[in-house]
């Protein structure tokens, strides 16, 4: 990460700048108060050996709880200070993430996982949380009780003083330049623990399939096998963190050893007496817990960095889908038209569908059929600006679309996905998503064209159902017809469907066309569909074939055409024939 997540972090402390002030204010005064106890220590010890009185030496018991009060308070203080910068900063990094994540198109949630966004929104803010919470307020006080302790040392005795601060210097030298081998060894860390999650959730998502195929044990191998890679990853980061941890320690050890020696042979020489004496163990005691507090806080340091270095890699990533700088903030009426449009499946791969010209009045209605992998769902992502075109441009109203605001283009346009997603929430609230103020004769109407009102008798609760997780306890055509609802409440301008029938039966799917014939009425319908039913009563029908546009026309010239459409046609009829012909 080379520090990257250093910087990336900086922004997001401005707004925190005053409790800095503040926090280190906190600090010194902690750590005032804790350097000066051992001072005023060993002062009293000179005084009782020289023979005060009584009412002097409960002065000094008095001054004792006082500094340890102070400290204790300020401490308080200052921990309850940083923790606000931990929730401040972790609260608006997470949020940016999230709506970073929101505007990325699919490709690009694809170059990460799922399971890998997960990770990094998740486990890497816990570093960031522990590196400010705990890690920031550790090492202000540290460092300035060892200014402190350091300076009073010096007065005392500039020798032993010299001594232990060079000691300590090649210390935390020495942790610096290993803490940049702890970092990138942290980060291998995060990035196992992504590769986890992204496995975990992938198949834990398609648990029904891999009963059905018999791939439990399999899975968990290759789960075991992933686990044990973080275990790795972590016990190499655990190693090389405690080659680290033990160095503040042994400073201490080799310092006392100093100061023992040396102080001893002072004390011998009346050169320092015995309380300075033991003030400099104590010292010793002190200085040792801020060694071992600045190697903890330099530990979360590192980790907080690597964690946001692999925020920030996110929150850097240019979302492809974005408005322009003269992006027009109101939609334009008229006929949707794509021009000599191109697009690729990757960078500079194969073309998935190249040279379409079609105009769609608006209004009207337009079938696209064709095989398998023709690029039909592609032309539907053009219009909602899912993706864009690679050559070529969409327009509307002769306005390219890239030209419009996407927050108003997408006001404007509904799209059903052939695999529609659902909500952990009740029916209700997954038909009208971000119209929450629908009243309830809307929606009932749109479930009602959507057929779904069918269906109110098997649920629980009718419309306020709470479905699981992605709409699992509803069958695949409930779940369409929930999709279809949520577009139709909307009375968008432009409607996409994507084989928005493809697990309906075919009565069912009959009344819902009926439904939707009526309901397309004064509005622009692309439909998707691989039965004909769904498309025959459209105003012109295009057969995608290899990318391109192949047959053009309506239903009654396309199948005097005798093509691929009356093909196409000829063996839906068939079907539907043979279907019969076995139910009798």
């Amino acid at each position: 990460m080379k520090h990257s997540g250093l910087r990336f972090l900086l922004p997001y402390m401005k707004p925190y700048r005053g409790h800095l002030i503040v926090g280190t204010f906190y600090a010194l005064i902690s750590a005032a108060a804790s350097a000066f106890s051992p001072a005023l220590l060993g002062r009293a010890i000179d005084d009782v050996l020289a023979g005060i009185r009584t009412d002097l030496l409960a002065l000094y018991a008095v001054g004792l709880v006082a500094l340890a009060t102070t400290l204790a308070v300020f401490r308080y203080l200052l921990r309850m200070l940083t923790g606000q910068i931990a929730v401040g900063v972790s609260y608006r990094m997470s949020q940016d993430l999230f709506d970073r994540v929101l505007l990325f198109d699919q490709a690009t949630i694809q170059s990460y996982g799922v399971g890998e966004l997960l990770s990094r929104a998740s486990n890497d803010f816990i570093y960031i949380w522990r590196f400010y919470s705990a890690g920031f307020q550790m090492s202000m006080h540290a460092l300035f009780l060892l200014a402190i302790g350091t300076g009073l040392m010096a007065l005392t005795s500039p020798l032993l003083a010299i001594l232990v601060v060079a000691l300590l210097v090649i210390s935390l030298g020495a942790q610096v330049v290993l803490g940049r081998i702890l970092e990138r060894a942290f980060d291998k860390v995060q990035q196992r623990m992504a590769h986890l999650s992204a496995f975990a959730q992938e198949h834990l998502s398609a648990m029904r399939m891999l009963a059905a195929f018999a791939q439990e044990r399999p899975m968990a191998a290759a789960f075991q096998r992933k686990n044990d890679d973080y275990v790795r990853s972590n016990l190499d980061f655990a190693l090389r963190s405690a080659a680290i941890a033990p160095l503040p320690s042994l400073v201490v050890r080799l310092a006392a050893a100093l100061v023992l020696g040396i102080g001893g042979a002072l004390v011998v020489g009346r050169t320092i007496s015995v309380g300075q004496y033991v003030q400099f163990i104590v010292y010793l005691g002190l200085l040792s817990a801020a060694a071992q507090q600045l190697s903890q806080a330099y530990e979360r340091l590192q980790q907080g960095s690597a964690a946001a270095g692999r925020i920030g890699e996110v929150l850097r990533r240019r979302p492809r889908i974005a408005d322009a700088p003269d992006a027009i903030t109101h939609m334009p009426s008229g006929d949707i038209c794509f021009e000599n449009v191109g697009v690729r499946a990757s960078g500079d791969g194969p073309w998935i569908v190249r040279g379409i010209n079609l105009r769609v009045p608006a209004g009207t209605t337009v079938g696209i059929v064709g095989a398998t992998g023709a690029g039909k769902s592609t032309l539907l992502s053009l219009v909602g600006r899912v993706r864009d075109p690679d050559e070529g441009c969409v327009t509307i109203g002769g306005i390219d679309i890239r030209r419009i605001r996407l927050e108003t283009l997408r006001r404007y346009v509904a799209y059903v996905p052939q695999e529609p997603l659902l909500f952990s929430m009740s029916v209700r609230d997954n038909i009208t998503l971000g119209l929450s103020h629908a009243p309830d004769e809307l929606v009932y109407r749109a479930a009602s064209a959507a057929r779904l009102t069918n269906d109110l008798a098997q649920l629980p609760q009718g419309l306020a159902t709470i479905v699981g997780e992605r709409g699992a306890t509803l069958s695949g055509g409930q779940k369409q017809r929930t999709a279809i609802a949520r577009a139709l409440v909307r009375d968008p301008a432009i409607l996409l469907l994507d084989d928005t029938l493809s697990s309906v039966d075919t009565q069912t799917a009959a009344e819902i066309m009926r439904e939707l014939a009526a309901a397309r009425a004064g509005r622009t319908v692309l439909i998707v569909s691989q039965r004909m039913a769904a498309v025959r009563d459209a105003d012109q029908i295009i057969v995608l074939h290899d990318g391109r546009i192949v047959e053009q026309g309506d239903h009654q010239s396309l199948l005097a055409l005798n093509g691929r459409y009356a093909a196409m046609y000829r063996r839906e009829l068939r079907q539907a024939e043979e279907a019969e012909e076995s139910n009798e």
